[in-house]
Formats: C-alpha cells, sequence, structure tokens
C-alpha cells in the first residue's frame, strides 16, 4: 500500500503474527517441559509407592490402581512392571505381559521406551534379589494435557491479538486522520483567496506539525500579499513618469508648451524610469541569481567618493549639502554590490533630507562600518524593520526598492544594515562589513 495508513496497517499485522507465532511456540515448549518435569516427579513419587507396598509383602501386592498420576484436574494411573534377572517380567499391571522379556536401559538419562508401538516415559529402581521395578505413563496422556493447555492458551492469545489489533487499528486511524485532514486542507490553499484554515494542532509531532503547515501558509498568504501590493506601488511609479512623458510628447504636439521644456521634463521622467527599472532588475536578479561574487581589493573611500560625485547633481538640485568624514580603507569586498550599497543609502538620504548628509566611514576590525545620517523626517520606531522590505512605501510616495537591494546585499555577506535615530535629527542607515 502507499499511504501512511496502509503501511502501518500492513506493518502491524506482520509485527502481531510474528508475535502469536513466537508467543504460541515459546509457550508449546515450555508446557511440554513443565509437564515432562512434573510427570518424572510423579513417577518418582509413584516409585516410592509402589516400592513400600512390595516391601510389606509380594510383588503380586502391587497393582496398577495404586500408582495415581495427576495433571492438572484430571487423573491417570502410571503402569508398571517388574524384571527379573534375565529381563523376563514376573508381575505387570496387565497380566498379559508376564512371562515376556523387556530390555529397559538403566541408564538414568534414559527415560523413554516404546511398549506395543506407543513412546512411553518411565523411571525404574532396583530391588532385592536382583528385581527391578519399572514405572511407566504413556506419552499420549500428556500430549493430551498439553494439548488442553495449549489450546487454552492459543485461545488467549488470539484473544488479545485482536484486542491489541482493534486498538492498533483505532491508533492508526485516529493518529493518520489529523494527517488526512492536513491534506485536504493543504489541497485547498491558495494564496490569492483567503487563507484556508488548517485543523488545529495539539502536543504531538503530528499537531506540532499542522501548527507548523499553518505558520507556513499565513508566511505564504502575507508574502503573496507583499507581492501583490508591492506590483501595485511599482505600477503606480511606473505610470507616473510615462503619464508624465506622454503627457508632455502630447503637449509639444499641440504646441501647449515649448519644446526646449517638454524635452526636458521628459528625459528627466525617462531617466528617472530607467534608474526604476534598473533597481527593478537589480532587485530581481539578487533574490532569483546564487551567482558568486568578484571579490577585489579596493579603497572604499574611493567607492563613497565616486557615488558622492554621481549623486552630486541631485543633490545640489535639492540644496542637499553632502559631508564626507571618511578614512582610506583598503579591503577585499565584491566592489560592485558595495557601490550599489552605497548608492542605495545615498540616494535614499539625499531623497529625504532638509538640508545636510553625513557619510561617516570608519576602520573596525577585520573590516570598516559606514554609516549615512541626514536631517529629515526620519523613520517612526516601528517602520524601521520594515523599511528594508520592498513594499514599504515612504512618506514621499516612493517604494524602498533601494533599501530592499541593501538588505539582499546584506544578507548574502552574511552581515546586517540598521535603520536607527540620527543625531541629525533624521535616519540613520548603517553597514558593517567583516572578514571571516
Amino acid at each position: 500500500m502507499r499511504t501512511i495508513r496502509g503501511r502501518i496497517f500492513i506493518a502491524l499485522i506482520i509485527v502481531m503474527v510474528f508475535s502469536v507465532s513466537t508467543t504460541v511456540y515459546m509457550v508449546d515448549r515450555l508446557i511440554d517441559g513443565m509437564l515432562m518435569d512434573q510427570a518424572r516427579n510423579q513417577l518418582r513419587i509413584q516409585m516410592e509407592k509402589g516400592i513400600q507396598i512390595i516391601e510389606g509383602g509380594d510383588p503380586e501386592d502391587l497393582s496398577s490402581d495404586d500408582l495415581e498420576l495427576r495433571f492438572r484436574d484430571r487423573m491417570y494411573y502410571a503402569d508398571f512392571f517388574i524384571l527379573d534377572k534375565a529381563d523376563k517380567i514376573i508381575a505387570a499391571g496387565d497380566d498379559e505381559m508376564i512371562g515376556r522379556s523387556a530390555h529397559i536401559s538403566m541408564n538414568k538419562r534414559d527415560h523413554f521406551f516404546e511398549l506395543n508401538q506407543e513412546k512411553m516415559m518411565y523411571t525404574h529402581q532396583n530391588l532385592k534379589n536382583g528385581l527391578r521395578i519399572v514405572i511407566y505413563t504413556p506419552m499420549d496422556i500428556l500430549n493430551q494435557v498439553s494439548d488442553r493447555i495449549l489450546h487454552l492458551s492459543i485461545r488467549s492469545v488470539i484473544i488479545s491479538f485482536v484486542v491489541i489489533f482493534v486498538v492498533g487499528l483505532w491508533l492508526v486511524w485516529n493518529t493518520t486522520r489529523p494527517l488526512m485532514k492536513l491534506k485536504e486542507a493543504v489541497s485547498r490553499f491558495d494564496p490569492s483567496y483567503r487563507r484556508v484554515r488548517l485543523p488545529k494542532g495539539d502536543h504531538t509531532e503530528i499537531g506540532q506539525l499542522m501548527d507548523t503547515f499553518q505558520s507556513m501558509s499565513e508566511r505564504i498568504g502575507r508574502h503573496h500579499q507583499q507581492q501583490t501590493e508591492f506590483l501595485q506601488n511599482i505600477s503606480h511609479e511606473l505610470r507616473t513618469p510615462l503619464m508624465s512623458i506622454q503627457g508632455y510628447a502630447e503637449a509639444i504636439k499641440d504646441q501647449v508648451v515649448s519644446v526646449e521644456k517638454g524635452v526636458d521634463v521628459v528625459s528627466k521622467e525617462s531617466k528617472r524610469l530607467i534608474q526604476l527599472v534598473d533597481k527593478l532588475l537589480q532587485l530581481t536578479r539578487l533574490e532569483t541569481l546564487d551567482e558568486a561574487w568578484k571579490m577585489t581589493q579596493v579603497d572604499v573611500s574611493e567607492l563613497v567618493e565616486q557615488a558622492v560625485q554621481l549623486l552630486g547633481p541631485v543633490a545640489a538640485e535639492r540644496q542637499v549639502k553632502i559631508e564626507l568624514q571618511i578614512a582610506s580603507i583598503e579591503h577585499v569586498v565584491p566592489a560592485e554590490q558595495i557601490f550599489q550599497l552605497i548608492m542605495n543609502y545615498l540616494q535614499n538620504a539625499v531623497r529625504y533630507a532638509a538640508s545636510e548628509v553625513t557619510v561617516t566611514l570608519e576602520q573596525v576590525p577585520n573590516g570598516f562600518r559606514m554609516i549615512v545620517d541626514d536631517d529629515g523626517p526620519g523613520v517612526p520606531i516601528a517602520e524601521r524593520e520594515s523599511v528594508f522590505e520592498r513594499n514599504y512605501i515612504g512618506e514621499a510616495g516612493m517604494t524602498g526598492i533601494g533599501l530592499a537591494i541593501c538588505k539582499h546585499i546584506a544578507d548574502k555577506l552574511q552581515t546586517k544594515v540598521e535603520c536607527l535615530e540620527s543625531p541629525q535629527g533624521g535616519a540613520r542607515f548603517t553597514f558593517e562589513y567583516k572578514t571571516k
């Protein structure tokens, strides 16, 4: 069977059949051993009784009725014969045996002989005048007693087997039923719709698995919601420059605005659109590709200065001053990715700063730390972690794609980025890189 329930069911049957077979075999061996010991003991007792009768009178005074054997609640009688020195029977419980010859081993280890094609268990003892007495009982009597006890034991084992099997079947059914419910709930799960409520788990391993699936479905649902919000936000941001480009292109065509002014707006919005698309491509590449980054030894301060130069025109347009407090630090880093992180940090700071941005680069053991402060409105404490999510929307209505890129870079470098409160009154963004 392919299902877990079927496999457990088959395993339960195999184990129970093996257990029953082993138990019956061991009980049978045990019963036989116990009956043999009991028969030997009773034969010895009857031997003493028979000798007392013979010594108190004559061998002919001994009768089979005097030799009682008791097994459980049943009474049986042993039989006997007396041999002379020539192994000839001179007295016996059965008169027809008198006069016959019987060669019985006197070895203490021998306990069985055949009589009339029947197996007999016996014990023997030497008497006076060279006579010997042999007391015996047919093995059929022991077999009957053994069969009765064995049949009773088998019935008990079978009843126990049925009870254990029913309990085991009930346990398997109740154990796997939550898994079936979980399977049905997971098969109905679709993050596009309202999440399916999975069965509540208990404290067992399966219950914990169900809780894990519940938690996973909630995370998938949240991720799907974030993806949807991100697409909506990006669509809005892409639509804005496209509408500006379209509007000014039609205005130029209708000669509503001058060509120079229209081309200037179209150029700005085109650059903005290209920058947004570039960041989307960067973010997608970081999320989907697991490529090895090229490590090179560079002066990190030069990367910072290069980024400041590129953002100089934008900062000047917004009347934001960028102040550098950097030291020359040479280190082996993925230069392209570190430059992307610096650029995104500075772009974010310039966008929200009121008048000043400060970039600090300092040496730390086995690495460096970069701090970017601005005097803007800052980030509320409750949003300082979510600001690095790609679906985050700032007060200016801009998405957090740049900071999301920084977070992905830091995660891959196994370090962290943080958003704190700046001494300048705005936001402080930090990044620390260390080699291991």
